[in-house]
């Protein structure tokens, strides 16, 4: 069974990129505590910053990128929320796997220990990407649970993957695959930290994801499970966006989501908070004050 987990292919390989990963983390612009949560699937890592008497808000990574994705954004959020920046189990970072999520129960559960871990019976949850797609399949298990949801960009969820982008996600786990693809997510002008470019591209080298026959795989939520997404939701996608046309993902969660609001970002591709995070920034606290 282990085999068939997500881990690093070599304690070499894992510390390469956990040295990356502490390299980026010193970006990071406000005092911060790095905690392990136990949750029935291993254990999570999770990044803590902002005053603890602050309203919690739960932020979500895009897939290859951790938690360390947020470093432009964490100094204005945790201004206002006690910000809890979570490592996905399964994807490179400081989670460590231990058992498979299957299905969509499975994620579901998985965040709803972490919250547990956490000490927190609601909270606000921005979602990035692969993360946004965990937030919205929490917010149809476990509404109750949740004060306002932002998504940004997320994978699949509201419509299918262009093809390059599934053919690379498909073809991952099975090829040795040295290109770093992070660039084609943003404009071509957009000037990324070199830093971050470095942790990506070791997590590339060094990370085995789960074979997706046997774990979960991101799906395009059904017209009737978005409709009903009822928690006061602000989607956000840039006007540059690869994964899909954002204009037609704009106007389906109009139609579909009851209670939302929509943010079409200009000059951004997909990884949308890091190309213009003072705009997003904007938009996330004024949603959620």
């Amino acid at each position: 069974m282990s085999s068939q987990l997500s881990s690093f292919k070599s304690s070499k390989g894992e510390a390469e990129y956990v040295s990356a990963y502490d390299a980026v983390l010193k970006l990071w612009p406000v005092p911060f505590e790095e905690n392990d949560v136990m949750t029935r699937f291993g254990t999570t890592h999770v990044i803590a910053s902002g005053s603890k008497g602050s309203p919690p808000l739960l932020v979500l990574h895009a897939t290859g990128t951790s938690s360390t994705m947020w470093f432009p954004n964490i100094g204005a959020l945790s201004s206002a929320y006690c910000v809890y920046a979570v490592d996905i189990i399964g994807e490179p970072g400081k989670s460590r796997q231990s058992r498979l999520l299957r299905n969509r129960e499975d994620c579901a559960n998985w965040l709803g220990d972490v919250m547990q871990g956490l000490g927190l019976e609601r909270t606000n949850i921005a979602g990035s990407s692969y993360g946004g797609w965990h937030m919205l399949n929490f917010s149809l298990f476990f509404p109750d649970r949740i004060n306002k949801i932002v998504a940004l960009a997320p994978v699949a969820s509201i419509l299918p993957y262009s093809w390059p982008v599934l053919l690379f996600l498909r073809l991952t786990p099975y090829l040795p695959i040295k290109l770093n693809p992070l660039r084609s997510f943003f404009n071509k002008d957009f000037h990324l930290n070199e830093l971050f470019a470095r942790q990506f591209a070791s997590g590339v080298k060094n990370f085995r994801y789960a074979n997706p026959k046997k774990s979960i795989f991101p799906n395009v939520f059904s017209e009737v499970e978005l409709s009903r997404i009822n928690v006061p939701t602000l989607f956000i996608v840039g006007e540059n966006e690869v994964i899909y046309d954002p204009v037609a993902a704009i106007e389906k969660v109009n139609r579909l989501i009851p209670n939302i609001e929509t943010k079409l970002v200009p000059n951004a591709g997909h990884l949308v908070s890091m190309e213009q995070p003072a705009l997003v920034n904007k938009h996330i606290l004024e949603f959620l004050g």
